[in-house]
């Protein structure tokens, strides 16, 4: 992957005049010869816009792949990066993998021909596994090596793509931690994979894995189930394929895998990506909207900082709890949090904060120069100095530097 090239997107006019040339950057684009596939492949990143501030510690990022990028990269982009500093989802990275071939990559068995697929359309299909050895041998490495990633990995796709990601967490289940299927061909090789899932989710562990399955409307008006299993034929195994594999799901009787499956009946099967990505998500991330910014209880600044820091505590055990692994709470958010303390002249809460920060991001250099501005407003310009000294040493900044100035 030596080739780059910049992505542009020419989105909200508000931001432009804080980027280059009035451009929106919101990725680049990479190309790498692909061993597994034999073929150049290109895939899009995307990564916060926090992670370029060096004005914190540099943290981790939760990664989502996602499958037919060239179509859904911008869209989830945009609401992953808006939803993030609402904090209502984790900020994420974005991998968005372009088609070369979907119906040969996304397909885990070869067909002749199938209800939706004619004779010539279907030649390539079976690709399935090569594809996610691509994933899982040479992409995921590749990003996990460059970028800055946490132990968390999400896939999503749409339809074909759907169909692949149910096909991955059935028989490569360890390669993601939640999926996100939206509308998928369960419809394919006669609902193949949906005769699989009984068997295999018996005789696997899926424990703290999530899954989230979206189903369009793909009708003009409501359709009998009931009556169509009297009809045997390829078109009834297409419709009654979602229904059976909810059902199939509803008799797995493990309480560690999280899954939840919802029907849109204003949306068409291409009109479903966008909400249901945005719906997967907030299931993904169901235990961390308790810090979005509307919840004002729980940033109120009337209650003691101790009780605020207990609940944020406790709150981000119960998100490392359902992801997995340990999720440091946010230098950001606790950064705020004694400011706003530290705003009201109630010291002790700002101290609170400004030492959580302190043990859990000792290299940041927000954290020194923010003790600085505590001293300084406790009237110690002694210590207000040293801590701002000691931020210095981490990063010049100017406007640090102007604060000792004054001091001397």
């Amino acid at each position: 992957m030596r080739k780059l090239l910049l992505l542009l997107f020419f989105a909200i006019p508000l931001f432009c005049s804080s980027q280059v040339n009035n451009d929106i950057l919101i990725g680049k684009s990479y190309k790498t010869n692909s061993k597994e596939l034999g073929e150049e492949r290109s895939f899009f990143v995307h990564v916060p816009k926090s992670a370029s501030d060096r004005l914190y510690e540099k943290q981790k990022y939760p990664v989502i792949y996602l499958l037919d990028g060239e179509e859904h990269f911008e869209g989830l982009t945009a609401m992953v990066e808006n939803m993030g500093s609402l904090r209502v989802f984790q900020e994420c990275i974005i991998v968005a993998i372009p088609n070369v071939d979907r119906i040969r990559d996304f397909t885990p068995t070869h067909i002749n021909s199938g209800i939706f697929l004619d004779s010539i359309s279907a030649k390539p299909s079976g690709g399935g596994e090569k594809f996610t050895d691509f994933l899982q041998k040479e992409l995921i490495p590749e990003i996990e090596s460059k970028y800055s990633t946490a132990p968390y990995r999400m896939l999503i796709g749409h339809s074909l793509g759907g169909l692949f990601v149910i096909n991955t967490l059935l028989k490569h289940t360890e390669l993601f931690n939640s999926y996100i299927s939206i509308d998928p061909a369960l419809w394919y090789d006669n609902s193949k994979l949906v005769k699989e899932a009984g068997d295999i989710l018996k005789d696997k562990k899926f424990d703290d894995k999530s899954l989230f399955i979206s189903i369009a409307n793909g009708f003009k008006k409501k359709v009998d189930t009931t009556e169509i299993r009297k009809h045997k034929s390829p078109y009834s195994d297409a419709v009654l394929a979602m229904p059976i594999l909810t059902c199939t799901l509803q008799k797995n009787n493990n309480k560690k895998f999280h899954w939840e499956i919802k029907s849109y009946e204003r949306e068409g099967h291409n009109t479903s990506p966008f909400i249901s990505e945005y719906d997967g998500l907030q299931y993904i991330f169901r235990d961390y909207n308790f810090l979005s910014v509307d919840n004002y209880d729980l940033f109120n600044t009337a209650v003691k900082g101790k009780a605020i820091l207990d609940t944020l505590v406790l709150g981000y055990k119960k998100i490392s709890d359902s992801m997995g692994y340990k999720v440091v709470p946010s230098e950001r958010i606790i950064n705020n949090m004694g400011y706003a303390f530290l705003r009201s002249n109630k010291l002790e809460s700002a101290y609170l904060f400004f030492q959580f920060n302190e043990q859990n991001y000792p290299n940041s250099f927000n954290v020194y120069d923010a003790w600085g501005d505590y001293y300084l407003a406790s009237g110690d310009n002694k210590a207000a100095k040293k801590y701002f000294s000691k931020a210095l040493t981490i990063l010049d900044y100017a406007p640090t530097a102007v604060k000792i100035k004054a001091l001397n």
